[in-house]
């Protein structure tokens, strides 16, 4: 199954907030529309004060028994700048509000 960006923001964003975390930014495929049946699922938590960014994994664990699909999820303080990875995140990273 390929998931809408719209199907996407339906499951993450619920899962996101059960564990406090104020936002979240998708990329990869997904992002770029060009997901298929076999793609992952690529995240970037924004924690904020409240959230335990040991939660990480769990929203990992919840986002894969929800959708099917392999989960990779990062905390926007684990990438750092400059990077491959963060560039890619700035330039098609979709904001999930």
């Amino acid at each position: 199954m390929v998931y809408s960006i719209s199907d996407l923001k339906n499951l993450i964003i619920p899962i996101i907030k059960k564990y406090k975390a104020e936002n979240a930014i998708l990329f990869g495929s997904h992002a770029r529309n060009q997901a298929t049946s076999d793609s992952d699922i690529d995240l970037i938590v924004i924690g904020g004060n409240t959230f335990d960014p040991t939660d990480i994994f769990a929203i990992a664990e919840d986002l894969y028994e929800q959708s099917g699909k392999k989960v990779d999820v990062y905390e926007i303080n684990e990438i750092n700048e400059n990077t491959p990875l963060y560039f890619s995140i700035m330039k098609e990273g979709i904001r999930l509000e």
